[in-house]
């Protein structure tokens, strides 16, 4: 604290007094009060961290405290914010200071980590994120800020704080993550090579799916549905790895190959086998939406007005392109 300061001038012989260490060995309530009076609220030249690291550590400070109190519903609903933070982190990999970390981020997002979890492990992770969490989009960081008060209505006061669940983001990013390193599996092969799927291709892929959530996997895999809106579970599985291309091309080879069709219109037939291998599906409807509106503000039937069976034809293409399953 500069003494040349007029707010610190003012407090001069309270800031004299805790400058020597020693007044700190053994504070009385006195002190404290004097402290938090007399010296908590002047100014110092130490430069301040960023923001979101002091709010970063507030988060680690109370999960310490929960753990401490066996306050297990101020620990939960915190972890659960670390791993949303360890996931958007996760995203960052290309900053220096992210990748550094980047098995670190991943293994607070499993369960094995919050397992044995102590003081001394979470008073590391508050290190090892607090520098980190600044990188986070300003529409995600929402997560750090957060400061809902929970409400608990029971809890014995020797209770243990319960194993941690899997939130609907970890589950989901779990799915992604499987589905996208098993290409090869039959169900996933047939998915993106737009070829039915049969009933028993179904069973083992849902059944792979709820395991990944454990107990809990049904009531998660109900909700990734109803948040990403999929009407069925092939309809998510083929969002997520989408459509080969070679398949997309010879579901529309007729179109690529009708030489009437002029540069523009051969650009919409390309445009739509681009947004399947991207997409995995789209309904008929979306071909009057963006990207393809860019191409012409009539929409596909003024595009290919003069062309009814082309139009149809896309149309009834595309519906062949939905996921579906054989009937047993």
């Amino acid at each position: 604290m500069n003494p040349d300061n007029f707010m610190v001038r003012a407090h001069l012989q309270h800031v004299e007094r805790f400058k020597n260490a020693v007044s700190w060995d053994a504070l009385s309530d006195s002190d404290i009060h004097e402290i938090e009076n007399h010296i908590a609220g002047l100014p110092s030249q130490i430069e301040t961290d960023e923001i979101e690291a002091r709010f970063f550590d507030l988060s680690a400070l109370r999960m310490q405290i929960a753990l401490i109190e066996k306050d297990a519903g101020t620990f939960e609903s915190t972890r659960k914010r670390v791993i949303e933070i360890a996931a958007s982190l996760e995203e960052k990999d290309a900053i220096p200071a992210v990748k550094q970390q980047l098995e670190y981020l991943r293994a607070i997002q499993t369960t094995e980590f919050w397992e044995c979890i102590d003081l001394a492990a979470l008073e590391d992770l508050r290190i090892r994120l607090r520098g980190l969490v600044q990188f986070i989009d300003k529409s995600k960081r929402k997560i750090v800020y957060t400061n809902f008060e929970d409400e608990i209505i029971s809890v014995r006061e020797d209770e243990a704080i319960p194993m941690p669940k899997m939130t609907g983001k970890q589950y989901a990013k779990k799915v992604e993550d499987y589905l996208r390193g098993h290409q090869d599996e039959i169900a996933i092969q047939r998915l993106r090579n737009n070829q039915p799927l049969t009933p028993t291709d179904l069973q083992s892929l849902e059944k792979t799916l709820l395991s990944i959530g454990e107990d809990e996997g049904r009531r998660l895999l109900t909700s990734m549905l109803q948040i990403q809106e999929m009407p069925t579970l092939a309809h998510l599985v083929r969002r997520i790895v989408g459509m080969d291309r070679g398949a997309a091309k010879a579901a529309f080879a007729t179109f690529l190959a009708d030489r009437s069709l002029n540069a523009q219109q051969m650009r919409f037939v390309e445009l739509v086998i681009d947004q399947l291998t991207a997409r995995g599906f789209m309904e008929p409807a979306a071909l009057y939406e963006a990207p393809f509106r860019g191409l012409h503000a009539g929409g596909p039937d003024e595009l290919f007005a003069g062309k009814p069976n082309i139009i149809d034809g896309l149309f009834h293409t595309l519906e062949e392109t939905l996921p579906r399953v054989m009937e047993a």
